[in-house]
């Protein structure tokens, strides 16, 4: 029988880990192009932008460790 993907507070953490990272790097990539003098506009506009794009990276990881665990269990049934 092949393992079943399963959600425990152990992936959940990591899966924020990862989101809370690619976030910080989307807002550190997005400052330059705010186009204020405030440092706090600055931050907070490219804050507010890079959610959507973590929030897209987390949809993506969910997709990717579906289709993992789809193919995992596809390759077990086959032997």
């Amino acid at each position: 029988m092949s393992k079943v993907l399963k959600v425990t507070p152990k992936s959940i953490a990591i899966d924020l880990l990862l989101v809370g990272i690619v976030w910080i790097l989307f807002t550190l990539w997005f400052r330059p192009h705010v186009p204020s003098e405030s440092q706090v506009i600055i931050n907070l506009v490219a804050g507010f932008t890079a959610l959507p794009a973590a929030g897209t990276f987390f949809f993506c990881l969910q997709m990717f460790k579906v289709t993992l665990a789809h193919q995992r269990k596809l390759k077990a049934e086959q032997k």
